[in-house]
């Protein structure tokens, strides 16, 4: 990760470029909606899924999906604790 320069946050951690310690706890909040949204949602929709899956399958995997995307919420609390707490540049 490189610090400084413009003080833009990027999305991608590769290219990660901020002045603030709230910068960094941002761009780690992005992260975990990214996963969040941009893997588990999608596949909460059967749709997205072949046709053949079984349906009790699907539900396993779902209730599954479920429980990795509340964990990712518990990440966010705890990120955003983490920003109200230190995120303020001194």
């Amino acid at each position: 990760m490189n610090i400084g320069g413009t003080g833009n946050v990027a999305r991608d951690p590769d290219t990660v470029r901020q002045d603030t310690i709230g910068g960094v706890l941002a761009a780690a909040v992005n992260m975990e909606e990214d996963i969040s949204s941009g893997v588990y949602r999608d596949y909460l929709n059967r749709r997205n899924w072949p046709q053949q899956l079984d349906d009790k399958v699907f539900a396993e995997i779902r209730k599954r999906l479920t429980v990795l995307m509340k964990g990712i919420e518990g990440h966010k609390r705890i990120i955003d604790a983490l920003v109200r707490e230190h995120g303020r540049d001194k």
